[in-house]
């Protein structure tokens, strides 16, 4: 059994906010091509997803630390400790706290401020990668990038993930190319192949100047610069890190390790042929490979990695089967049976967390999952009796899966 359960945070945005129509997106250019969306396509708004006086007001008084933010000039990334120094922290001292007034200096001199992971810091924009986890199915980081007028941060480059871009502020001159063969669809994995030159790539694909508002959309792969112009500028990058195949394959490789066969020695004669047929059977690797398996990498894989937006409360609060119940937002929900021996069970993976129940609230789960808004406990006419009912409804409101509905 496998079933999912998906509800975006309503007060953050989404795929639709970032292109204009994200079903023929999805359907073709996700993964495959670049895409400009100017902001009169889409009608959107960048101060629903962050403001340039909030980053730098956060940044400034909130004594950020490495990594979470980075320095850069002419596409070299400046030492930290030109611009943070040690603190006491208890009994520990810490070397990497900003000085936000030395900061502030190198930007006046050119330097571009790089905010990353900022949906581990930023409760709303934690509420936004997660809405973009629950459209892609992949992890989703968010950084912003505060570049003074008529300099730039990083020098002609490409990424290893997938790219969003929002213009937040400003104006930003874009170059984009197609990929090159030793660019297109690079992993991180094994060797790196090398950054492109300007000789080597010839006219970009495109050249646009990226106003507060617009968008752009580049797979991983396809080189890119970028410059501010007549202002600073300010920008999101919201990256796509896609799992691969290859990442399935390995993962299915390294799960079958342990199977007896794949830890014979070869045996003799396998240099001259004669012993070929006597290779070990691979279906310890095929099993890890079926549709069920890799939901279940894809799922954890994704989801370990994104914020907890969906907070267990402090005190459970009551809930009363004879009124209707809603899945609250958050990550992905996914409903699947345990695999260990033993009576059956039902799980429910959270993201950061699982829960095991009894293998008869599985049909009552399944109902939840596919009307999570307004579902009518009391009154649903499965197997599970009344009183198992509550006690599962309270044990989901104790994880903050389900609240009351609002009448």
């Amino acid at each position: 059994m496998w079933l999912t359960c998906r509800v975006p945070h309503p007060d953050a945005p989404g795929l639709g906010d970032l292109v204009a129509e994200p079903g023929p997106f999805l359907a073709g250019d996700l993964f495959h091509r670049a895409v400009w969306s100017p902001q009169a396509d889409g009608g959107r708004d960048p101060a629903r997803f962050a403001t340039v006086e909030v980053l730098w007001a956060d940044f400034l008084e909130r004594h950020y630390r490495t990594p979470f933010f980075r320095l850069v000039r002419d596409g070299t990334t400046l030492p930290s400790d030109t611009y943070c120094r040690a603190a006491g922290v208890g009994h520990r001292t810490l070397a990497d706290v900003v000085q936000p007034n030395r900061v502030v200096e190198l930007y006046q001199s050119g330097a571009t401020l790089v905010l990353q992971g900022l949906q581990l810091s930023d409760p709303h924009l934690g509420r936004v990668a997660n809405n973009l986890a629950l459209a892609l199915d992949h992890p989703v980081q968010v950084n912003a990038y505060l570049t003074p007028a008529g300099t730039k941060g990083l020098e002609l480059h490409f990424d290893f993930h997938d790219v969003f871009v929002l213009q937040l502020d400003g104006h930003k001159r874009w170059r984009v190319w197609e990929p090159l063969a030793r660019t297109e669809m690079p992993v991180r994995d094994g060797l790196r192949p090398a950054m492109p030159t300007f000789d080597e790539l010839g006219p970009p694909l495109m050249d646009f100047t990226l106003s507060a508002g617009d968008g752009l959309y580049l797979p991983r792969g396809f080189p890119h610069a970028a410059e501010a112009v007549d202002a600073s500028s300010a920008h999101l990058t919201v990256g796509v890190m896609a799992r691969t195949w290859q990442q399935v394959v390995r993962h299915a490789l390294d799960a079958a390790l342990g199977e007896r066969a794949l830890r014979e020695s070869l045996p003799v004669g396998t240099l001259d042929g004669r012993v070929l047929t006597a290779a070990p059977d691979l279906k310890a690797v095929a099993a890890h490979l079926d549709p069920a398996t890799v939901r279940a990498w894809l799922a954890a894989e994704t989801w370990r990695r994104q914020p907890s937006t969906r907070l267990r409360p402090l005190v459970a609060p009551p809930i009363d089967i004879t009124r209707p119940v809603t899945v609250t937002p958050g990550p992905l929900l996914w409903l699947t049976d345990a695999t260990e021996a033993g009576p059956p069970r039902v799980v429910i993976g959270m993201g950061d967390r699982r829960l095991t129940l009894p293998g008869e609230a599985r049909a009552f789960l399944a109902a939840l999952f596919e009307s999570p808004s307004g579902f009518a406990a009391g009154a649903w006419g499965g197997p599970l009796d009344r009183d198992s009912r509550q006690v599962v409804l309270d044990r989901l409101a104790a994880e903050g899966v389900v609240t009351q509905a609002e009448s």
